[in-house]
């Protein structure tokens, strides 16, 4: 089985899905690729790439599994989560916490402010449906954990559902069949 790594490291916009969706495109059908292994440490980002790279990870039909180093705050914490496997580093901080939005102009008509709204709210329910998907929880008890700006150990986000298995190191040892 032919194994492909990549790694997110730093904040989460729309450079980080462009060029993770690019980058996986053209390694898929370049190759035979089996199964992608995502290394992420990220402070977080933007909410709405996040959830494009979700989409896109759970789309693909090769094995995904992520990898959390050091820590996995707001937007990875939805890339994090679309990992079959999902394994942390011991010592992994998860920082679970409501997104935030940034509307590109100040001045301007009210219904365009209530259609900014409407797809951050929309974005809101998108983030708290996937992570409530993706542990096995109720979207209640996830939009708590975002409203309240939870942060978890690797065990307790093991004991949450987010973290499937927690190493003692990094599992660098790429597999070929």
């Amino acid at each position: 089985m032919e194994e492909q790594w990549y790694t997110i490291t730093g904040g989460i916009d729309i450079n980080t899905a462009h060029n993770l969706i690019t980058y996986i495109n053209g390694q898929i059908y370049g190759s035979n690729i089996k199964k992608l292994k995502i290394l992420i440490s990220s402070p977080g980002g933007d909410v709405d790439s996040a959830i494009r790279i979700y989409s896109y990870l759970k789309a693909l039909s090769i094995e995904i599994e992520t990898i959390a180093l050091s820590q996995i705050d707001s937007a990875a914490n939805i890339i994090y989560s679309a990992g079959a496997k999902r394994i942390a580093i011991k010592g992994c901080r998860f920082f679970l916490h409501e997104g935030t939005f940034t509307t590109g102009t100040q001045t301007t008509t009210l219904h365009n402010h209530e259609e900014v709204l409407a797809i951050f709210k929309e974005l809101l329910k998108k983030h708290i449906s996937i992570l409530a998907k993706e542990t096995g929880k109720e979207e209640k008890q996830i939009n708590e954990l975002l409203q309240n700006s939870t942060i978890l150990s690797a065990e307790k986000a093991k004991e949450l559902g987010l973290v499937h298995e927690i190493l003692e190191k990094l599992p660098l040892t790429k597999q070929t069949s």
